[in-house]
């Protein structure tokens, strides 16, 4: 089933709120990051590994 952007900016409108509930800031690499997942660029998996390599946590 493929994913709408309307579904992906939800997802990740969500994840974002959820990162400032936990009292993270998102960094402007993972906003590109996300932004690229919502216009179909990266798959949620590829995101993910992306994001995670950011961090050290592969």
């Amino acid at each position: 089933m493929k994913t709408t952007v309307e579904k992906r900016k939800k997802i990740v409108k969500q994840a974002l709120a959820n990162e400032r509930l936990e009292g993270l800031k998102v960094s402007r690499d993972t906003q590109k990051i996300a932004e690229n997942y919502i216009v179909g660029k990266v798959s949620a998996t590829e995101a993910a590994k992306k994001i995670r390599a950011r961090y050290g946590a592969i």
